[in-house]
């Protein structure tokens, strides 16, 4: 009863949220309305941008958190015991003992499946570790389309009903299969999900903010999507019909293999299942340097989708598909959103007339709910969504969830050249998310750019107040010294790895949270 009361008060005060969401939306775009703003092309262009950027991500954030009221429970299903399984654990250039451990792990399951060590380096002294725990090893000459490459070398040389993939770093509970493998009773099933949950060491901040920077992800958006039909492949934890990946041609090869699979088999008429449990937790990147490569690659590899390949599945989705990877494929715009505010208040401190400056100010008046709302209702959706085998893994509550967040805003020179070379079609060199910490700090490329733009909020700070006092620009300057604040994570981040305690690597982490 107590628990149900609870689940109302959730369900009212998410949906309240999202409601003043809506309406703080409306409020933020009235202020591009005026006729003099839409009779300028480069304000005419940034609306445009604003409100895609605003449709699309936040407004259809929200109703995958609200379509999550509806999600189904994922009970386990009596399991097809005639469906024989095979168990992929992809390697490139792992330390041998994170290896072994997701292997034993793999092995281990309970009920009846045959693991498979997937050993993109071919190096002999892994082929014998594999041996020696007893699972099979495959490897192939060269290393073409990377991790899909792998696997579809893999499925070429294998026959198992089911293929349930695990990147090295991530641990299977010993009834993952019997949590997961009844789903694919329904032959309309073509993969089933399960939730990704990631640990951290307690001497990396890095590696804590990274591993709760998708807890909204992994959680009320992803419940959401399944509700909808678009529960989504994310690369691990992943069971998938063989027949289903046959009828697509296999793995596909990308930068985002695993969200370019996932639409095509979506686009190709398999349904898709979510499993919000947390049963193979994975490692977060252990320092910045693994954060930046790993976000990097992600946002290329997605932005890579949007560009060529969304509008082609187009037509074959459902309603509630295209809404799902939209959302999916346009997360990374919060680079090029950042970009924008960071540098028109920079811009205007320096050189801004009087009407600018004012003109600026009406608009974060109108801007301000906008943002109050985009914390609140992820930290109530969280709150609300978040099931308690998730809370275990933080030390702070949801809705203080500052860190991730700022670690997110403050990688938004990676997402936007991301973005630049994806349009411009620049091909981007695959790089698997370092498993051991650096050691140092991060290349000064990824952290100059947030050094900069702060030293110039701040410089435009005191000049205005040096030159006019606090005066009627006082909601700008307090702006501008929030979005300095907003960088000034990251450059901590940056000193505490260079000159503090190193990071540990993510086979320290595993030795910690095993």
């Amino acid at each position: 009863m107590v628990a149900n009361t609870r689940k109302n008060r959730g369900w009212v005060a998410l949906n309240v949220s999202i409601w003043f969401g809506f309406a703080s939306l409306l409020f933020y775009l009235a202020w591009w309305a005026s006729p003099d703003r839409l009779s300028s092309p480069l304000l005419l262009f940034l609306f445009l941008c604003a409100v895609v950027y605003t449709t699309v991500q936040l407004a259809a954030t929200w109703v995958l958190y609200m379509a999550a009221n509806r999600h189904p429970r994922r009970r386990a299903q009596p399991i097809d015991h005639t469906l024989t399984v095979d168990v992929f654990v992809t390697a490139y250039d792992e330390d041998a003992d994170l290896i072994e451990r997701c292997l034993c792990a793999a092995r281990d399951m309970t009920g009846d499946h045959k693991t498979w060590l997937l050993d993109d380096g071919g190096r002999p002294e892994i082929q014998t570790l594999a041996q020696l725990l007893g699972v099979g090893y495959l490897t192939r000459q060269g290393n073409l389309h990377h991790k899909a490459g792998n696997i579809n070398a893999a499925l070429a040389r294998t026959t198992g009903d089911i293929v349930v993939i695990f990147d090295v770093d991530h641990v299977p509970a010993a009834n993952f299969l019997e949590r997961t493998l009844g789903h694919f009773n329904d032959p309309r099933t073509g993969f089933v999900q399960v939730m990704l949950t990631f640990g951290y060491g307690k001497d990396s901040p890095t590696g804590k903010a990274a591993s709760e920077s998708g807890l909204d992800f992994y959680n009320p958006a992803s419940r959401g999507a399944d509700a909808l039909g678009a529960a989504t492949l994310i690369g691990s934890n992943a069971l998938i019909r063989r027949t289903a990946l046959d009828s697509i041609g296999g793995y596909k090869p990308g930068l985002a293999e695993d969200l370019a699979t996932s639409i095509a088999l979506h686009a190709a008429g398999w349904c898709s299942i979510y499993v919000n449990e947390p049963l193979a937790p994975g490692l977060a990147p252990p320092d910045l340097t693994a954060w930046f490569e790993q976000q990097f690659k992600w946002a290329r590899g997605v932005f890579e989708l949007l560009v060529t390949k969304y509008f082609y599945y187009w037509p074959n989705l459902t309603s509630g598909q295209r809404l799902t990877y939209a959302v999916r494929m346009t997360y990374y715009w919060i680079g090029l959103v950042t970009v924008v505010h960071l540098l028109v208040p920079i811009v205007l401190l320096f050189f801004g007339t009087d009407s600018q400056l004012a003109g600026f100010t009406r608009y974060l008046i109108h801007l301000a709910p906008l943002m109050l709302a985009v914390v609140a209702i992820r930290g109530v959706a969280l709150r609300h969504h978040a099931s308690a085998s998730v809370r275990v893994y933080l030390e702070t509550p949801v809705y203080l969830q500052w860190k991730p967040l700022l670690l997110v805003v403050g990688s938004w020179p990676a997402y936007s050249l991301a973005w630049l070379l994806a349009i411009l079609r620049v091909p981007t060199r695959f790089r698997p998310t370092p498993k051991t910490a650096a050691g140092h700090g991060p290349n000064l490329l990824w952290i100059l750019p947030q050094f900069v733009v702060t030293a110039l909020l701040l410089l435009g700070v005191i000049r205005n107040v040096t030159n006019a006092g606090v005066s009627q620009n006082w909601i700008l300057l307090l702006f501008a010294l929030g979005a300095a604040l907003s960088q000034v994570w990251v450059l901590i981040l940056s000193l505490k790895e260079s000159f503090g305690e190193k990071s540990p690597s993510i086979g320290s982490q595993a030795t910690q949270n095993s």
